[in-house]
């Protein structure tokens, strides 16, 4: 393929995450992968896509595909469809099964948004399917615990699965203590869930990067307050709420000061609550017990040493909760 081949796919393909492909037989016309500088053909017109292939594409070759626009418009709307139908068949026969392929499709669809953070009907989408998934695992004491093994198994990216994880686990945390109604955990849930849609800013190749440097760190740092700006005003969410997405790394921020020998928070913006504390110091939790591209994941007692100094003296009580409840959740 010569260059201007090469030129012309360029202009005409659109990336596409390869797990989408699960939801279609085949694709009308080629599907490539960019790899040394050039769109290489991996996919040929009608050619059956089997899960072996999208497996062997994910770990060989990339996370990403590039499909023609016609295909793009198919695949996304079969997805469109498929949400819909378990969406509304969630409470039909086995919850695991269901609430699992449902967050599948959940993933897919939010890698979309990622992509187009302002298409007011996805994001309406997403939350309802969202809050339905919350409605299930609410009614369903306990599953948060198979879900979130299952959702580690489906292998999205870590900036698609994180608030996922992340939510399940602040879910089945707050229903543990009896502390907060069903409302209040699921809008918790909502909260958590959507909270680093501000990361759709983030160009995609930043998130591979084994070093950052000040201006990567910077834009990283602004994906919270980017995420309130995203959401205020599209969905039904309080202010109180669009305050703790605002503010949802500030135990982050107080572990380095305290890493730094700089206890005094006093001139940061944050709320506080054990709403906000938390739903912060799951997030915290989830990142650091699994593989980012720049770092291993630490075992979860590490974790929890760490967790321990900001919310021990604050919410001791609270805090020893989290801890049996994670024993619980992980089996110890």
């Amino acid at each position: 393929m010569d260059y201007v081949q090469q030129s012309t796919l360029g202009l005409k393909l659109k990336p596409l995450f390869v797990g989408h492909l699960s939801i279609i037989e085949a694709l009308r016309q080629s599907a490539y992968a960019y790899e040394n500088g050039a769109f290489n053909q991996v996919l040929r017109p009608n050619e059956t896509i089997t899960p072996e292939f999208i497996r062997k594409y994910a770990s060989e070759i990339s996370k990403e595909i590039f499909i023609f626009e016609s295909d793009y418009e198919e695949v996304n709307q079969n997805l469109k469809e498929e949400l819909l139908k378990v969406t509304r068949s969630l409470s039909i026969g086995d919850p695991l099964k269901n609430s699992t392929r449902h967050v599948n499709f959940l993933s897919l669809q939010m890698a979309n948004l990622y992509l187009d953070p302002f298409d007011d009907e996805l994001l309406s989408n997403q939350f309802q399917s969202s809050k339905n998934l919350s409605t299930l695992l609410l009614k369903n004491k306990g599953l948060s615990k198979a879900l979130y093994q299952n959702i580690l198994k489906q292998g999205h990216h870590y900036t698609i699965s994180q608030p996922l994880l992340s939510s399940v686990m602040l879910l089945g945390f707050f229903q543990s203590i009896g502390l907060f109604s069903e409302k209040e955990i699921q809008t918790l849930f909502l909260t958590s869930y959507f909270k680093d849609i501000g990361m759709s800013f983030i160009p995609r190749e930043k998130f591979e990067l084994m070093h950052l440097n000040d201006f990567d760190k910077l834009i990283f740092s602004q994906h919270a307050e980017n995420s309130m700006k995203i959401l205020s005003g599209r969905l039904p969410l309080g202010n109180s709420q669009l305050e703790i997405i605002k503010n949802h790394h500030f135990l982050n921020y107080k572990i380095q000061a305290l890493a730094t020998g700089k206890p005094n928070l006093g001139d940061l913006d944050f709320i506080h609550g054990v709403e906000s504390t938390f739903l912060s110091a799951l997030d915290i939790l989830v990142a650091m017990t699994n593989d980012r591209p720049y770092r291993d994941a630490v075992s979860m007692f590490q974790a929890l040493e760490l967790l321990k100094r900001v919310l021990s003296d604050e919410y001791p009580q609270e805090f020893k909760n989290l801890v049996n409840f994670l024993r619980q959740f992980f089996g110890r």
